[in-house]
């Protein structure tokens, strides 16, 4: 899987999986003139990737079990986890997503994307803030 890097001031945050790196599009810390890169490759405008921020403005789709509460499960036909049932069809939950306004730094805050960085903080061992 492709690590992602992305360059703020003269720090860099990384590795991170796509996911991650959607994310951050996605909460505006992460705009089209940031620089990034992907594994061991030159730096270049997050913009330049393909699809970067078409993808994140699609919409997610999860899906749950329609038999047990909140147990998610993968794109059916699926097991659940919890009841062992064979799902062809499950309860979705589609989550609209936008791309977020600039920021300008990767500053503390709450809600959602607070409880993200600190995820993220964790998972590099360094502060980002």
């Amino acid at each position: 899987m492709t690590d992602w890097y992305v360059q703020r001031e003269h720090e860099e945050l990384g590795p991170l999986k796509p996911a991650e790196l959607l994310s951050l599009v996605r909460d505006g810390d992460v705009l089209a003139e940031t620089m990034v890169r992907k594994d061991d490759s030159p730096w270049f405008a997050a913009g330049e990737v393909g699809g970067l921020f078409e993808a994140a403005r699609r919409p997610t789709i999860e899906h749950y079990c329609p038999h047990c509460p909140d147990v998610r499960v993968s794109t059916p036909p699926a097991t659940c986890p919890k009841c062992d049932r064979t799902l062809i069809k499950t309860r979705q939950r589609i989550i609209e997503h936008s791309v977020g306004k600039p920021k300008s730094t990767l500053g503390v805050s709450s809600g959602p994307t607070a409880s993200a960085r600190r995820w993220l903080q964790k998972r590099i061992g360094r502060d980002i803030s």
